[in-house]
């Protein structure tokens, strides 16, 4: 039987149709379900008609609870947000076990923040060759990487109806050994949890995700299958395997562990296996100032491993974001399902250091009225600002699946659009040639690159780059 597929995720717009079909299977008139809801007989009355739109999120719960509508339908995903809030007394302040696994956990913490990109390249070598993208340590399964640059107009996304439950969570036994002591003495089921309470970063959030289940570049387009996931089911994988690593490598005298000292990642068997763990790609985008005359710039930041919870303490491209809604409600989740857009506001937040568009508002973002991203979509329009996907890959050390993309952008655009570009965002700083101007970033040369090569570069970073340079001439020619 074919799975069913549609454009994007339920946005809420057939909430009536839902409400009215449940109203009747329990066999309540309107103005018993009115009153079961505590609303009017009128105003159920516009919401089955759909002549009144509803999008809050505490509403569409408390409608899901009271008429049995499973909260899903109603395009309404779990609020974890409380997952991310570190409890009181999680901290052993007793000399004993507890504190001694604590305090290991937090060093083993520090050591995987402080030497991610030296680690990455360590765990590429766990892997056979042919599994790596030529002149980098990433890790590309089979078909994931297009002979050329693929324009994001030419990738497709679908809506899974279906996400099959993996099998390879942050809850096998094979994690508890990175998983430290609760003050009560018990263990932490999650990584994540322990994160909270023992090292939480500045930016720390248990957002609803987009889940990749199926990937495909044939025939110079790029053609992706989606489902819901959380951003903590997917760390409580991928962190954990970096903490594995660290923890290994640290204790074999600061040398490469082998298989046997990596149970974790042994039971991935299949790394490229979309459906056998929860798989949340984050979208990098190398950002190129196209300028023929003075010179091509390339763009980077230093990310602050006490505000970001993966890839920090490394240079990376900027900008860079986990593919998620901006928020909850159900509008959203169907607004935002579109790499283009998710890629925007990682600019408007990593570039212009605007706030982050999250939270729990009600109205999705206007990306056609909204400043920036109205003048980012005109530019994108007019061919100024030319955005192409690279590669799907994995970052050796945790393994967390990474969509590669260059952004081109003519000269004089770049310089309106970014003319208030900031030197320190949430995230990281900016790194540039010239410390007070964060706009003049960095050449994008064949000296610059390789000079990177003594710098803590992430391996994703470095990946976009090499292939970016590779397709230079297309890119970068006309």
């Amino acid at each position: 039987m074919a799975e069913t597929v549609a454009a994007a995720p339920p946005d809420g717009s057939d909430v009536g149709e839902i409400i009215r079909w449940y109203r009747q299977r329990e066999g309540l008139t309107q103005q018993d379900a009115a009153e079961l809801l505590n609303t009017t007989q009128s105003r159920l009355s516009k919401l089955e008609k759909g002549s009144q739109a509803l999008r809050d999120v505490v509403e569409l719960r408390h409608i899901a609870a009271k008429l049995g509508i499973p909260p899903e339908r109603l395009g309404v995903l779990p609020d974890n947000s409380r997952d991310a809030m570190p409890k009181a007394g999680a901290v052993s302040e007793e000399p004993g076990p507890v504190r001694t696994s604590q305090e290991r956990w937090c060093e083993v913490r520090h050591e995987l923040n402080g030497n991610r990109a030296l680690l990455g390249d360590l765990a590429s070598e766990l892997y056979p060759q042919e599994q790596r993208v030529a002149g980098t340590t990433v890790l590309a399964g089979p078909g994931w990487v297009p002979d050329q640059p693929v324009d994001l107009a030419d990738v497709e996304m679908t809506w899974l109806a279906e996400s099959p439950t993996p099998i390879i969570t942050g809850k096998v036994d094979e994690a508890a050994a990175v998983r430290s002591l609760r003050a009560t003495g018990e263990p932490y089921d999650r990584y994540s949890r322990a994160l909270r309470d023992l090292a939480r970063p500045k930016l720390l959030d248990n957002r609803a995700s987009y889940r990749l289940l199926s990937a495909d570049w044939s025939g110079g387009r790029g053609r992706f299958g989606f489902n819901y996931t959380s951003y903590f089911d997917v760390l409580d994988v991928c962190e954990a395997v970096g903490h594995e690593f660290a923890d290994a490598w640290q204790q074999r005298g600061r040398k490469r562990p082998s298989p046997a000292d990596l149970p974790l990642r042994r039971l991935i068997e299949d790394p490229f296996d979309l459906v056998a763990r929860p798989m949340l790609p984050s979208i990098n985008t190398l950002t190129i100032r196209r300028d023929p005359i003075d010179g091509h710039r390339m763009y980077l930041h230093q990310r602050n491993a006490g505000a970001v919870a993966a890839a920090g303490g490394m240079f990376h491209v900027v900008p860079a974001g986990a593919f998620q809604p901006a928020a909850l409600a159900p509008a959203h989740q169907a607004n935002d399902f579109s790499i283009w857009r998710n890629i925007q506001r990682e600019y408007s937040e990593e570039f212009l250091g605007n706030a982050e568009h999250d939270g729990n508002s009600v109205d999705p973002i206007d990306y056609l009225g909204e400043e920036p991203f109205a003048s980012f979509e005109r530019a994108r329009l007019a061919g100024d600002f030319r955005v192409s996907a690279l590669a799907l890959v994995l970052e050796p050390l945790t393994l967390w699946v990474e969509l590669l993309t260059v952004a081109v952008i003519e000269a004089p655009v770049f310089d309106e659009l970014f003319r208030d570009m900031v030197s320190v965002n949430e995230e990281g700083a900016a790194v540039s040639t010239d410390a007070d101007k964060p706009a003049v970033g960095i050449p994008f040369t064949s000296e610059a690159r390789e000079r990177l090569r003594d710098e803590p570069l992430s391996p994703i970073a470095r990946a976009c780059i090499e292939l970016a340079w590779q397709h230079r001439q297309g890119l970068l020619g006309r």
